[in-house]
């Protein structure tokens, strides 16, 4: 059995769950408090979350738990009221790290590797064939779906070359973006352009085509190509 849970980050308003659910104190529940600093708030909810998942999880039974795979990821991205480490303009409902870079843990049967962290890339897409895998067919893409199976017993089996996101806008257009392991590019519906060295800084600054910067390097350069190549194969 795979038990997929997916966390929905809430855009507005948040709100306080019970105590029982969460350690955060006892906080004002008017939205005037809230909207003045909604960290806490938001961080009972997860805490909330988290304990109804135990509650979930504990209410199996040891054979159904033996027999199960969990898979929990987020959406896209941390509101922008309460993101951290990114800049509030770069969370939710962007294409910038903040907005499409979210968890996934995966817990259970057959899962070999434990409190390990794997920096493959993987869409939310290759969640279809990789539950399919794991339910016993032999088939491990299907359309743009590829399994990640292998990666719960090796981090050596990598499926993907590229990541491809797309966030549409209120005015009808939509900005993009494609990254490999170390590089990203993105496009923005006005005509600008970024473009990211992820393994310097994940936080994606400076962008290497702001003109203030130095020209890109000869090694840049060629990722460049190579990734908005990759991006127009994807787009016709």
């Amino acid at each position: 059995m795979v038990l997929w849970l997916a966390y929905n980050a809430p855009h507005t308003p948040f709100h306080l769950p019970p105590n029982g659910l969460h350690f955060q104190g006892n906080s004002p529940t008017d939205q005037a408090s809230i909207d003045a600093n909604p960290l806490p708030y938001y961080m009972a909810m997860l805490e909330a979350m988290d304990t109804e998942m135990g509650r979930l999880i504990n209410s199996m039974s040891e054979e159904e738990k033996e027999n199960t795979v969990f898979i929990f990821i987020g959406d896209n991205g941390t509101p922008n009221q309460v993101v951290q480490e990114y800049n509030n303009f770069r969370a939710k409902g962007s294409v910038y790290q903040g907005g499409v870079n979210v968890p996934m843990v995966i817990s259970g049967k057959d899962v070999v590797r434990v409190n390990d962290i794997e920096d493959a890339l993987i869409n939310t897409t290759d969640l279809f064939a990789t539950i399919s895998e794991l339910a016993g067919n032999s088939t491990s893409e299907v359309n743009d779906s590829k399994s990640f199976k292998g990666l719960l017993t090796s981090s050596t089996s990598n499926t993907r070359e590229y990541t491809y996101t797309e966030v549409g806008n209120d005015t009808g257009g939509s900005n993009y973006t494609i990254r490999n392991s170390t590089h990203k590019y993105i496009y923005f519906d006005d005509g600008s352009e970024a473009f990211y060295d992820l393994s310097i800084n994940p936080l994606e600054n400076p962008n290497l085509l702001n003109p203030n910067q130095l020209p890109l390097s000869a090694e840049n350069s060629a990722i460049k190509d190579e990734l908005t190549t990759r991006l127009n194969e994807i787009r016709q």
